[in-house]
C-alpha cells in the first residue's frame, strides 16, 4: 500500500513543526473499540494518521497516510467481540480500510486521486452500505459503488444560474438504517467576477466602468443565498425533509445542518448551525425545538445520554434540556495540553459519555465520573518511531 507509510524524513525542517490535532473519531457499537484521525492538513504537506483502539486490551494499532483524511466510519464485524474495521476517505478520492486485517487502499475511478488531470471533486464523507460505499462530495458527486463500478444515486435536485454543482454530505444513519444526507449549494464565483470572456465584459471599458461593473457584480452574489435541502431513506429512495427558512435558504455566512443522533424511544435529532435543534423521525418530518437564545451557537455534533442531548457548540460542550442549551464541561484535571477541553466529537455508548478531544485526549463520563486519558506521545511522533523493546 504506498500511501501508508513509515517515512523516516525530516518533515519539520521542511514544513516547521508538526503539531498533531484529534480531529475525527468513529465508535463502534460498544465503546470497546474506536479509531480516530490526527494531524495538521495543510495544502502544502497532508499528512494523517489513523489510530485504532481496543480498550480491553488496551493496545493501539496506527496507520500513516500522505494525504487529507476527511471522515472516518465503523465497519461492523459479522462476529462477537470481533474486532471492527474503519474506512476512510481523502479530500481526493482515496478510499482506505483499515482493521486487524491490514490496510487496503481503494482509488474512485475518474479522481484525483487516479489522475492529477481529472476533474477536481472535493470528497468529503463515506458511509459503509450493502458491501459497497456510499461517498459524497462535490460537484454533485453522491455515488455507489465499489471497485471499478460505481453508479449515481443523488436525490432530483436542480440545480439553477447562478449556482454551483451541489455539494453533498453524509451526516449517518439512525437506528432504523435510514439514512441523512445534506446538499449545498451555493452562487458561482464565477458569475461574480470581472474577466476576459465574461458575458459583460468589454476590451474597451474605461477603468472607472470595471470598477462599477464589478461593484455591480459583488454585490448581485449577495443578492442569492446559500441552499441547504436535508434528504433521508437510501440509495435510490430519498424523501425531501423541510429545513427552517434560515437554514434552508442563508445569506453567508452560510448556515449547516452537521449532525443526526437517535434516543431509546426511536426520535432523530438534528442539529446545525444558528442553534438549530430538529426532532421527528423521516415519515412525518421535524420540527425544531431549540430557542432563540441558542442562536449564536453553532452546533458541530451531538449524542444522546441520559434523556438529553450532549451538543458540541464552537469546541464546547452543552447539555440540551428540550429547550435550552446549557454549559457543560467536564470536571477533570487536565493533565497534558490545553487546560481547555476542545471536543471534536462526542459519542454515547452503555451509559457513557466519550469526548474526543482536538488536544489529543478522550474524556469520558462513567457512573458520573469524568476520566481523563492522553493518546501517548509516541503514536503522535512523525514519522512513527516504535518503541524499543
Amino acid at each position: 500500500m504506498d500511501d501508508i507509510l513509515n517515512d523516516a524524513q525530516d518533515f519539520e525542517e521542511l514544513y516547521g513543526k508538526w503539531e498533531p490535532k484529534l480531529y475525527q473519531a468513529s465508535m463502534a457499537d460498544t465503546d470497546r473499540h474506536f479509531a480516530s484521525l490526527v494531524g495538521g492538513p495543510r495544502w502544502d504537506d497532508p499528512y494523517t494518521i489513523i489510530l485504532m483502539h481496543d480498550t480491553v486490551e488496551q493496545t493501539f494499532s496506527r496507520s500513516d497516510v500522505r494525504r487529507e483524511l476527511r471522515d472516518i466510519r465503523v465497519i461492523p464485524s459479522s462476529k462477537d467481540n470481533i474486532e471492527p474495521s474503519y474506512v476512510t476517505i481523502s479530500l481526493q478520492g482515496d478510499i482506505y480500510v483499515v482493521g486487524p486485517d491490514g490496510s487496503q487502499h481503494f482509488i474512485i475511478p475518474g479522481t484525483q486521486a487516479e489522475s492529477e488531470t481529472a476533474p477536481e471533486i472535493d470528497f468529503r464523507s463515506i458511509l459503509p452500505y450493502d458491501n459497497r460505499w456510499l461517498v459524497a462530495g462535490s460537484e454533485n458527486f453522491l455515488k455507489l459503488g465499489k471497485g471499478g463500478s460505481w453508479e449515481d444515486v443523488s436525490p432530483s435536485l436542480t440545480t439553477e444560474y447562478p449556482y454551483s454543482g451541489t455539494e453533498w454530505a453524509i451526516l449517518g444513519k439512525n437506528v432504523k438504517g435510514e439514512i441523512f444526507i445534506v446538499a449545498t449549494q451555493r452562487p458561482n464565483q464565477r458569475y461574480f467576477t470581472l474577466y476576459p470572456g465574461h458575458p459583460l465584459f468589454r476590451s474597451d471599458m474605461t477603468e472607472d466602468e470595471r470598477f462599477e461593473l464589478k461593484k455591480r457584480l459583488r454585490a448581485g452574489k449577495g443578492t442569492h443565498p446559500v441552499l441547504t435541502t436535508l434528504f433521508t431513506g437510501t440509495p435510490g429512495s430519498w424523501k425531501r425533509q423541510e429545513l427552517p427558512a434560515r437554514i434552508a435558504e442563508a445569506s453567508p455566512p452560510y448556515a449547516w445542518v452537521a449532525a443526526i443522533t437517535s434516543d431509546k424511544q426511536g426520535n432523530d435529532y438534528l442539529v446545525g448551525s444558528d442553534g438549530v435543534v430538529m426532532i421527528g423521525i423521516p415519515e412525518s418530518g421535524f420540527s425544531e425545538i431549540s430557542s432563540l437564545p441558542d442562536r449564536e451557537k453553532h452546533y458541530s455534533d451531538a449524542a444522546y445520554l441520559d434523556g438529553k442531548l450532549i451538543l458540541i457548540a464552537d469546541s464546547e460542550l452543552f447539555r440540551f434540556d428540550g429547550h435550552l442549551a446549557k454549559t457543560f464541561t467536564p470536571k477533570v484535571k487536565l493533565q497534558l495540553g490545553s487546560k481547555r477541553v476542545q471536543p471534536s466529537a462526542i459519542f454515547a455508548r452503555e451509559d457513557r459519555l466519550h469526548v474526543f478531544d482536538y488536544g489529543n485526549r478522550i474524556f469520558s463520563l462513567v457512573e458520573g465520573e469524568w476520566r481523563e486519558y492522553a493518546i501517548p506521545n509516541e503514536l503522535l511522533e512523525r514519522p512513527f518511531k516504535a518503541r524499543k523493546p
